[in-house]
Order: structure tokens, then sequence, then C-alpha cells
């Protein structure tokens, strides 16, 4: 009679074990739905957007119609993070003075390039103080303006 009462105990715990593990599991579904929509949503805003560009490819990357980007590095200094690479023209004419906007989230930070000859490339540095290394692979580059200059025959 004692097994018998012992084996009731036990067996009417086990659908609250089934309940609370099936809530669990979907609990655990539930989140990691949520991280992967969420990660799906800050990649198709990274394609979609025409200046975005990925610091941890070396690749060439188009940034606009007339310029790219190659040789793309971010390091931590200081407080916060420098980007380095080169700015590719594409055009035939060489521009002088060329400014751009390198923004990531928040922050931003203009910087020149004094000149970049027709299919050429230049370098550059650009630090952003007070933003962290893993929140910086993805940046805009966004060019601002620039003087041209062309040989006239």
């Amino acid at each position: 009679m004692t097994d018998s009462t012992e084996n009731n105990k036990s067996n009417s715990k086990l659908p609250v074990i089934n309940f609370i593990l099936i809530l669990l599991i979907g609990l655990f579904v539930l989140v990691n739905q949520s991280e992967q929509r969420h990660r799906i949503n800050s990649l198709v805003e990274v394609i979609t957007s025409k200046h975005t560009v990925d610091f941890s490819v070396s690749n060439i990357q188009q940034i606009d119609n007339v310029f790219m980007l190659t040789g793309a590095t971010q390091e931590k200094h200081l407080t916060g993070v420098k980007f380095s690479g080169r700015i590719i023209n594409s055009q035939a004419v060489d521009h002088l003075n060329i400014e751009f906007t390198l923004s990531v989230g928040e922050a931003s930070k203009e910087f020149t390039i004094n000149r970049i000859s027709s299919g050429n490339s230049t370098g550059f540095n650009v630090y952003i103080p007070e933003l962290s290394l893993k929140s910086a692979r993805y940046a805009k580059i966004e060019y601002v303006s620039s003087q041209i200059a062309y040989l006239a025959k």
C-alpha cells in the first residue's frame, strides 16, 4: 500500500514538471526568435544603406557612385576607435579638398582628403572618441563636397 501511494505522488508531480519544461522551452524559443529578428533587421539596414561599409572587410566596398573604400580597418585607440582605409576615386577627374563624414550610430566626424587623382586612392585615418570597438564594425561614409580638377585641351 505504501508503494502505490509513493508511486501516485511521483506520478502527480510529472504533469507539473512537464508543464514547467514546456514553459521554459517556449520562453527560450521566444527569446531566441526575438534575437534573430533583431539580427536580421540589423543586416537588412546595413545592406540597404548605400553609404554603409563594413570595417571588418578589407575588400573594395562601394561608398556611392564615385568613391569606393578599400583596406578598411578599425582599432581601439584611447577612449574610442580609429578608422583607417583608402578612398578610391573611380572618376576620370581629380578631386581636391574632398570632405567626407564618417558616422557610427549617433557619433560622427568629418574628415578631408587633400587630393585623389583620377583612378587612384588616398589613405585616411579618423578617430571617433567615446566609441566601443564592438559597435564600430559598420559605419557610414558620406561624400560631402570637393573641387574638381581636369585637364582642358
